[in-house]
Parts: structure tokens; C-alpha cells; sequence
């Protein structure tokens, strides 16, 4: 897997090294550094696409409970940013300023559909989500997991503990979750009121 120290280490000559070739045979099939780019772009989301695909098919899950589906694909996911966090910086940083419109727009779009299978994962547990509105639910709880992510990845600051911290954000995380969607079996028990009736 290719891996980068920031956009700025994302030179030719580096692509091509970590890719076993040389830089004359990456300037044979690319024009530019920016073409490189851009395949190197689609080919991580358009495999991550493909690996989630096949961990998220729906009948490996049927036999577990939604609470811990929840915990498993989170900690799953912040792992795999934290793992390859410089090569998805560069990535995401590099689309982000990119000054072709619709290759930002596409981007983005191929980003967002690495988190639609477990968006649909989630639409399969409706009956244990205790959300009045459980589709918008799910559709924001999701964004705002996948921009969490990524604010995690690119910012330059606090965030980016998110991700150092490991399996204590991914706890935080599954709470945030689980708790907005209102999943049923963590509901607190009400506390017993300790007011009695008078006598008649």
C-alpha cells in the first residue's frame, strides 16, 4: 500500500518507489503528477468501497445483536483511518484543494460511499433503533461519524487525537452512536419514585 507523509511527500518519485517501478514507467502511463494522483485517489476508495462490501454483507450479521454490530464496525473503521492515517491525509487533503470542481465533487462522493454499507446495515436494525425518526437518524448519526473521521485525519490539531487515542475514541464513539439512535437494551432504568400514595 502506498503511504505518504503528507500531501507534500506525495512526489513522483516517491509514488514510484513504493510502487516497485520507476519513475520513467509512472510518466509512461501518467502524464503528470496530478493524473498519479487522482488514480492513486480512486484506486484506495474504490478498493476500501470493495472490502467493506464484502465485511458488511448483511448475512454475516444476521446473528448479531445491533449494539454489538455497532461497537465492532466502529472500532473497525476508526482502526483502519488510524492505520493508514498519512496516506488518507494526503489523499483527502489533496481532493479537498483540488481546483477541478467536479473532481472534488466526485471524490467526495466516492468517500461518502465507503459509509453507505453501514448505513444499510443499520436500516436492517430499524426494530431496535428507538429513534422517532429512525431513517434521518441514521443518515445524520452516519454523516456525522464519516466527518468525524475525516476531521480527525486532516485537522492539524485536537482532533487528530481522536485517533491516537484508539480503542478509548472508538468506546466514545459507540456511545455517541448507539445513544443518539436510542438502540434498544441500553435504555437506563427509570429511577423508582420514592413518593407514596396517601392514605385514604
Amino acid at each position: 500500500m502506498l503511504d505518504f507523509v503528507g500531501l507534500e511527500g506525495a512526489t513522483v518519485p516517491a509514488i514510484a518507489a513504493a510502487a516497485g517501478v520507476s519513475v520513467g514507467t509512472v510518466y509512461k502511463r501518467f502524464p503528470d503528477k496530478d493524473a498519479v494522483l487522482r488514480a492513486v485517489y480512486e484506486r484506495f476508495f474504490f478498493d476500501l468501497l470493495a472490502a467493506n462490501q464484502f465485511a458488511l454483507d448483511p448475512a454475516k450479521w444476521v446473528d448479531t445483536p445491533t449494539i454489538e454490530l455497532v461497537t465492532t464496525l466502529v472500532a473497525g473503521m476508526v482502526e483502519g483511518y488510524r492505520s493508514r492515517q498519512s496516506l488518507i491525509r494526503a489523499l483527502l487533503l489533496y481532493a479537498h484543494t483540488h481546483t477541478d470542481s467536479e473532481f472534488r465533487s466526485h471524490a467526495e462522493e466516492l468517500r461518502l460511499e465507503t459509509l453507505k454499507h453501514f448505513e444499510s446495515l443499520l436500516r436492517d436494525r430499524k426494530a431496535d433503533i428507538g429513534h422517532p425518526h429512525p431513517d434521518r437518524a441514521i443518515r445524520f448519526v452516519v454523516a456525522l461519524f464519516g466527518h468525524a473521521l475525516q476531521d480527525a485525519v486532516v485537522s492539524e490539531t485536537g482532533s487528530r487525537d481522536l485517533l491516537a487515542s484508539g480503542s478509548e475514541s472508538s468506546a466514545e464513539l459507540t456511545k455517541i452512536v448507539i445513544g443518539y439512535l436510542r438502540v434498544k437494551g441500553t435504555e437506563r432504568p427509570r429511577a423508582m419514585s420514592h413518593t407514596r400514595k396517601s392514605p385514604a
